[in-house]
């Protein structure tokens, strides 16, 4: 290791990534650092971990699903629907679709995209 400053080290692993004339990592004065602010009193619950990001260019994603739920859309737009359902469903952000227990085991099979390029999220939701 080669020191390149008063506290800071660079590990030298090939010719390119140090050269002589390289000049020690500064930091920024305090009056240019990003300053942390109070939390919001309230914050809306977001999609989550286990939320689904749709596509951006409009291909939809097939989902299956084996149990009651409710599909709740973040961001966007949203496009649902159902194999072997003649219903479409437009969801905006906030809305629930709520999907009963499947008729067999095999589950509901949804197809879904969001609309234009807007980020859309998916979140499956037990129900209430």
């Amino acid at each position: 290791m080669r020191r390149i400053g008063p506290r800071l080290w660079m590990e030298r692993h090939t010719v390119a990534s140090y050269r002589d004339d390289m000049q020690p990592l500064r930091l920024l004065p305090p009056l240019f650092r990003p300053r942390l602010t109070p939390a919001p009193a309230f914050v809306p619950p977001g999609p989550g971990p286990d939320a689904i990001v749709l596509p951006t260019d409009g291909r939809s994603v097939t989902l299956r699903l084996r149990r009651p739920v409710r599909v709740r859309v973040f961001g966007g737009r949203a496009w649902i629907t159902r194999a072997g359902s003649l219903d479409d469903h437009w969801l905006a952000p906030g809305q629930v679709l709520e999907l009963p227990e499947p008729p067999t085991w095999f589950g509901w099979r949804i197809f879904a995209s969001g609309e234009g390029a807007s980020l859309v999220t998916l979140r499956a939701e037990p129900p209430i």
